[in-house]
This record gives structure tokens, sequence and C-alpha cells, in this order.
């Protein structure tokens, strides 16, 4: 066999690699499971509804009335487990209404207050900018205090690598945030930010959840399918 043979068998067996280590490494949930198997809802007084339609999550959210300024609902992703230094993440946004919504992205807390060790990207800024951080994370304060984010987002893209948080919205790049706490992520999930007040409700619809990464696996009992558009999406965002 001589060297063009080779050449052209390579050739031809490289889509076919290529299909396979994306597939592999991208998992979308397309929020077709009514039951949301894959999550874990975090609202402590129930005030908030996650449910899927149409394959889109639409939330509904009704704060309780002041005192205070805002409140929290989280939507925390527990598929499969992972413990890793580089992870992808990506939401999109189709509409939102009274609240900011994001990716939550951190560590687990030992008391099981999942806010305590993550960061918030959220798609409009709220409280605390549009990046909200837990005030044990308040010596990035000054770093991250005016992002230069084109809010309100209708795409977030999150690459994480040993603590540097990469932030893309539709693939553009906007900017590096380091969080120097957060050398390693196993936790990761949706988030919104509902300002109070008598009679607020909050209402947004999301699309399609990618995870990405090295530690993510390719089959799972979970409702998560790989797809072609999130490996295009990835690869597109990795070769930036």
């Amino acid at each position: 066999m001589n060297r063009f043979y080779w050449s052209m068998l390579f050739l031809c067996l490289l889509p076919f690699i290529y299909i396979e280590v994306a597939d592999g490494g991208a998992w979308v949930e397309d929020f077709n499971d009514a039951s949301l198997t894959s999550w874990i809802k975090h609202d402590r007084d129930n005030r908030s509804t996650w449910m899927p339609k149409d394959g889109h999550l639409d939330v509904w959210v009704q704060p309780p009335p002041p005192p205070g300024i805002y409140d929290k609902y989280a939507l925390a992703f527990d598929g499969f487990q992972f413990d890793t230094e580089t992870l992808d993440v990506q939401l999109n946004i189709i509409e939102a209404h009274n609240a900011s919504v994001g990716i939550l992205i951190g560590q687990y807390d030992e008391t099981g207050y999942i806010y305590d060790r993550t960061v918030a990207f959220l798609h409009t800024a709220t409280i605390g900018g549009v990046i909200f951080k837990p005030k044990e994370f308040d010596i990035i304060k000054e770093q991250v205090a005016d992002v230069p984010i084109p809010a309100p987002l209708k795409a977030i893209e999150i690459s994480f690598n040993k603590g540097d948080f990469e932030v893309f919205t539709k693939r553009k790049y906007i900017g590096t945030y380091r969080v120097p706490q957060l050398e390693r992520v196993n936790f990761v999930g949706l988030i919104s930010i509902v300002g109070l007040g008598r009679g607020v409700i909050a209402h947004f619809v999301l699309n399609d959840f990618v995870v990405s990464g090295p530690t993510v696996p390719a089959h799972g009992t979970l409702n998560v399918q790989a797809k072609d558009k999130a490996a295009v999406a990835w690869g597109a965002l990795k070769q930036r």
C-alpha cells in the first residue's frame, strides 16, 4: 500500500472521527422530559414552576411580598456527577420578563446551600451586576464590577478552565473573569433572580442547555441526547 492509499483512507475516516469526538463531549438537555428527572429544584417556599413545554423550559415565579429586594430560584442539573478543571456550558434564552436568568456554576456547598460557592452569569443586570457573586467571592468585585456584557443576552456561553470563566454570546467573545477560589467545579444549573414587590410575577422561557467537556459521559440514564447543533456550536466556540 502506497502513501496515497493511506492518505485517502485517513481522509475518508476523518468525518467519522470528528462525529465521535464531538457527540461524545457535547450534550443537550432539550426539555422534552416532562418530569425533569435530570434536575432538582431549589425553592424553599415552592414559589417557582419549571415546566417543559414544546421543547422549551417554561418558568413562572411568584416571589413573596416585601421586605427585601430580590429572591433567588434555581434548578440544579444532576443528570451525571462530575468534578473537573474544564467544562463548557451554554444556555439559550427565548424570552424573560421581570427576571434575570442565567447559568449557575461552581461547587456544591457542604451545607447544601447552593449559592455559597457558585457564580451566576446572567442575561441582564440585577443587584450586583450581570455576574452575581456570593459574599465570599468579594475579592473579585472590582474585577467584574463593570462587566462589558451587551445585556440583555439571548445566549450565554461559559468556557471554564481552572478558575477562568470565558464568557461568550452567540460565539462572540466578551471577556475572561478569574475566580481563584474555583479551580474546579462540580455543580452547574440554572438560576433566576427576581425582584420583590407585591403582585410581581416573573416569566421566562429557556431553550437547549448544553454541557461539554472531557468528563461529560457519552451515555447515561438522563433524558439528554447528543445533537449535531451542539457539536457544531461547541466546535466553533472552541476554535474562536
